[in-house]
């Protein structure tokens, strides 16, 4: 009972830094994002894109990987919650075209490394995610412990 309550801190304590981050430096060296354009947070393609990565959640947390929906005028979780970084930020940071429906995965550097239209597999996008030498060094690091 006690164990439970600890971790439902926990998790309430990382979603409540995710929400309130004030931009996409705040995740640096932290996590990885993986960023959703589309014109709504709902259309189709990027509903799909969604259901697509979510069904292996292990997956993503193991490459500590954030999702964010992105359109040209808010930005929301994966969940469909609005978050505090701003659509401006986000499109003008990456140089990105407002009519753009695909995926921009960003690394915990904070440089963009795929720009795709939808639907990108999921299995492509991890595959990436671990060839990457910063990934790798996790990997190697989690296999000695």
């Amino acid at each position: 009972m006690k164990s439970s309550f600890v971790i439902l801190i926990l998790l309430s304590v990382t979603l409540s830094q995710h929400l309130n981050a004030q931009s996409l430096e705040d995740y640096q060296w932290k996590n990885r994002i993986l960023l959703l354009f589309d014109a709504t947070p709902n259309s189709d393609a990027l509903t799909s894109q969604l259901t697509e990565l979510t069904h292996d959640k292990k997956a993503l947390k193991n490459r500590d990987l954030i999702i964010f929906r992105v359109t040209p005028d808010a930005v929301y979780a994966a969940d469909g919650s609005p978050v505090r970084l701003t659509a401006n930020e986000i499109f003008n940071k990456f140089n990105m075209d407002s009519n753009f429906s695909g995926v921009v995965l960003i690394g915990k550097d904070g440089g963009s490394k795929l720009k795709k239209t939808f639907e990108v597999p999921p299995r492509s996008i991890f595959d990436l995610i671990d060839g990457m030498p910063m990934r790798r060094a996790e990997m190697r690091k989690k296999g000695k412990h």
